[in-house]
């Protein structure tokens, strides 16, 4: 039954499935985030470096911004489709947020792969 859900015949499950399994990825990460830093609470630059240094903990870092950047995009491109009709505009805009989005997908692995790891 799930497996006829995602096949071409329902072309917006998909699109459906992966929005709330990203969106539950992020809830876990925020939970476990704030879990965390009530107990550690770290206070200067130092020690919020050391806080994100563990290799399990920056991973999780980076598939919580994979799941924002799914997110995001999956969303605001299907506002566009809805709302902009006029195909040379949401195109436009549909790239700005791609550079964008990607922008910030460079940005948060080169923060958690040099910056944390230094």
């Amino acid at each position: 039954m799930i497996i006829d859900l995602l096949t071409k015949r329902y072309p917006g499950m998909r699109t459906w499935l992966v929005q709330r399994l990203t969106a539950l990825v992020m809830a876990v990460y925020t939970i476990v985030l704030f879990v965390v830093l009530f107990f550690v609470q770290p206070e200067s630059y130092t020690e919020w470096r050391a806080f994100f240094s563990p290799c399990w903990f920056r991973f999780a870092t980076w598939l919580f911004w994979i799941s924002l950047t799914v997110h995001a995009w999956l969303g605001v491109r299907d506002v566009l489709k809805d709302y902009v009709p006029n195909y040379q505009v949401r195109s436009v805009l549909i790239k700005v947020v791609v550079v964008t989005l990607s922008l910030e997908m460079i940005w948060a692995t080169w923060l958690l792969a040099v910056v944390a790891k230094l």
